[in-house]
């Protein structure tokens, strides 16, 4: 029998991300997606647009400014870096603890004609930035699901962060690659996620938190994705 959205628990949230990321394990080779209108290519073991419907939502109201510099961590297939082009962003610098998604982004980024834009590293959170590596806008759609377990998959990683400790870093070291002036921008879901620990983070981090959009949303469960801005105060 269907629970119903009222009887929901965290676990049954947890367990129904288990299951599409489940199956898409079972993607053997290179396919295609259309997301906001566009053709995306998708390598296996890379977080997919088929079977996750937050990278859409947060490609279309990424809120990005004409001419800025921005940083995405997790790009996956590389959309919403891609899109943040086609939006404006000036230069984009996207990183991936993935090797397969920085391949999967570079060959998105060929498609899509996006190379004189967006450069592709690869490594955790920040790392493979130098001291001068500076953005108007930093961005991650965050792995929100929390769970309690330390060995993982690059793809698990894409949608779990054990004990938060990815999440953490990413809020607390984020302000020494802002301009002055920069922002944060969050992919999140309440639904999903544990937004106490994020208020805290930010809280810790001296940032203000503040949600700019939210969406409805259905992931074997309904669900809620938001964008959340975070600035030094």
């Amino acid at each position: 029998m269907k629970l119903l959205k009222n009887h929901l628990e965290y676990r049954n949230y947890i367990e129904g991300t288990r299951k599409l990321l489940e199956d898409s394990k079972g993607e053997k080779e290179l396919y295609k997606v259309t997301v906001l209108g566009k053709e995306f290519v998708v390598f296996p073991d890379v977080f997919s647009p088929k079977y996750f419907n937050d990278t859409e939502l947060f490609a279309a109201n990424i809120p990005i400014k004409t001419d800025e510099d921005m940083l995405e961590i997790g790009p996956g297939t590389g959309v919403i870096s891609i899109i943040s082009a086609h939006k404006g962003a000036r230069r984009i610098v996207a990183i991936d603890i993935n090797p397969k998604a920085v391949q999967n982004t570079l060959m998105n980024i060929k498609l899509h004609q996006a190379k004189d834009k967006i450069e592709v590293r690869l490594g955790d959170l920040y790392e493979p930035l130098t001291e001068r590596g500076k953005f108007d806008t930093i961005f991650w759609n965050t792995p929100f699901g929390f769970i309690e377990i330390d060995e993982m998959s690059d793809l698990e990683k894409a949608v779990y962060d054990p004990y938060y400790r990815s999440t953490e870093r990413f809020i607390k070291e984020a302000s020494q690659h802002l301009k002055t002036g920069g922002r944060i921008l969050i992919g999140f879901s309440t639904t999903l996620g544990k937004l106490d620990l994020l208020r805290k983070f930010a809280s810790e981090a001296n940032l203000s938190l503040e949600l700019l959009c939210d969406f409805e949303s259905e992931e074997v469960h309904p669900v809620k994705f938001e964008i959340f801005e975070a600035r030094p105060q």
